[in-house]
């Protein structure tokens, strides 16, 4: 049975009122570093009624540079944000077991809309939709929603940048990467300068323009959760700056400022602190992202990492790693 049969009849189980249930267009779906993303148009016909439901699925890779994957931890992040300021594509059904489809995946609605590119060149009414909806959720509550599970075991009472900087320890071991001398001074650098003021929020992760899908100048649907952490709000401002300074050959002005943090100051009106620092965050990530992965497939991360190297002498210092 192929994997198309093998899904028809998971989805007739999962509408047993249904008398036909039927996949009919597929539709490949870019995704980046996501995982796979396959458009469904499913046919449903009950009482003789005929329905189209535009599905997404997402199976989970076995590998890739964002690993590990974890499908099971995108929709529990997506299902708690239904109904809060933040719109999320309705999450239908996650099933773990291999057997049905050769990995656990999950089914989500198919919203439409437009995606960007991956950097933000200008200001523009877009932007500053981007802007409020890190906002928004960096202000969702993240305790009452049952989003606690983020924070790595035993994080719970540690600082922000602390339980953070746990997460990504954990993601540098699976890469076998964890005493790499590089990322040991780097943490040790954002331990010991952890700015006072650091605060717990829900982090998107990676709020590269790319990841909202717009109709309009209005933001449809934030998709794309598999970084979401628990960490200060700025840390997702760092990781956009440290992705425009690896990726986009653009460094944030003098002052640690993108277009994306101006632009989140604006909406806000809350001025941002120690940007710069977490920048150096966004970068400590970067490198794992990027050594991990270069490792594994070879020679895909020599580019990156001396941009990262040159970016974090800019912004510390020569001999900052002393």
């Amino acid at each position: 049975m192929g994997w198309r049969e093998a899904l028809e009849r998971y989805l007739g189980g999962r509408l047993p009122s249904a008398d036909v249930v039927r996949i009919g267009r597929l539709t490949g779906m870019p995704a980046g570093a996501s995982n796979d993303t396959v458009g469904i148009e499913l046919e449903v016909v009950c009482d003789g009624h005929g329905f189209a439901l535009p599905l997404v699925l997402r199976p989970q890779r076995a590998d890739g540079i964002l690993a590990p994957y974890d499908v099971a931890r995108q929709f529990r992040v997506m299902r708690a944000l239904a109904g809060t300021a933040v719109p999320v594509p309705a999450v239908m059904w996650y099933e773990a077991d291999e057997r049905v489809l050769g990995a656990p995946f999950f089914l989500m609605e198919r919203v439409s809309g437009e995606t960007l590119p991956l950097f933000w060149y200008g200001a523009s009414p877009r932007l500053v939709a981007a802007a409020e909806m890190l906002a928004a959720i960096h202000a969702v509550d993240w305790r009452g929603r049952g989003l606690g599970f983020l924070q790595p075991t035993g994080e719970s009472a540690h600082s922000a940048v602390t339980s953070e900087l746990a997460g990504w320890r954990e993601r540098a071991e699976g890469f076998r990467i964890g005493r790499a001398p590089m990322l040991v001074a780097l943490a040790d650098y954002l331990e010991r300068n952890e700015p006072l003021d650091a605060h717990h929020a829900l982090l998107h992760g990676d709020p590269n323009p790319g990841n909202y899908l717009f109709r309009g100048d209005r933001v449809a649907a934030v998709l794309d959760w598999e970084l979401a952490a628990i960490g200060d709000p700025r840390s997702d401002l760092g990781f956009y700056a440290a992705l425009l300074a690896v990726f986009g050959g653009m460094s944030a002005n003098p002052d640690g400022q993108t277009l994306l943090s101006r632009a989140y100051e604006g909406v806000t009106g809350a001025r941002l602190y120690d940007l710069d620092y977490y920048e150096a965050l966004g970068l400590y990530r970067m490198m794992i992202i990027l050594t991990g992965w270069g490792g594994r497939i070879g020679g895909f991360s020599s580019y990156g990492m001396d941009a990262v190297a040159r970016r974090l002498v800019g912004l510390l210092g020569p001999g900052w790693e002393q």
